[in-house]
């Protein structure tokens, strides 16, 4: 019964959140950006929030989890294990990916203007760190 109480209340959310974006959209078009903004603060918040917590819990699962093991046999053999499926399932969906996104070409055709790219350049700024556009220069 608990399950199907946070279940009811991800529905409730969800339609919560599909109704409020048709009010603001419909019936208050000239707040939209600063509704937007704000929500955008919330989903920032709340992701921060994750990763705060997901970081911490994951060491100590693995802490116990080694700890409890006991033997360094087994950490070793479960570790190369996890290890191995690591790699294999991120290499099978890279691979997938690459092969769907040459195949079906998504975007292929499309007239998308790019005169607004206000959102994209706080992503690009942010994450200069992580390209390798200087490498290949």
């Amino acid at each position: 019964m608990k399950n199907n109480k946070l279940f009811i209340l991800i529905i409730v959310s969800l339609i919560i959140g599909i109704i409020l974006g048709g009010i603001v959209h419909y019936q208050m078009p000239d707040s939209i950006d600063v509704f937007s903004k704000n929500i955008k603060l919330l989903g920032t918040i709340f992701i921060r929030l994750v990763q705060m917590i997901i970081a911490p819990l994951v060491f100590s699962t693995l802490v116990v989890g080694i700890a409890k093991m006991g033997d360094m046999k087994m950490v070793g053999r479960v570790g190369g294990k996890a290890m191995a499926w690591f790699i294999s399932a991120s290499l099978i969906s890279l691979l997938l990916g690459m092969v769907l996104v040459n195949f079906f070409a998504p975007g292929k055709g499309t007239t998308i203007k790019l005169e607004d790219t206000s959102s994209a350049s706080e992503l690009l700024e942010n994450s200069k760190g992580f390209s390798l556009e200087e490498f290949v220069k």
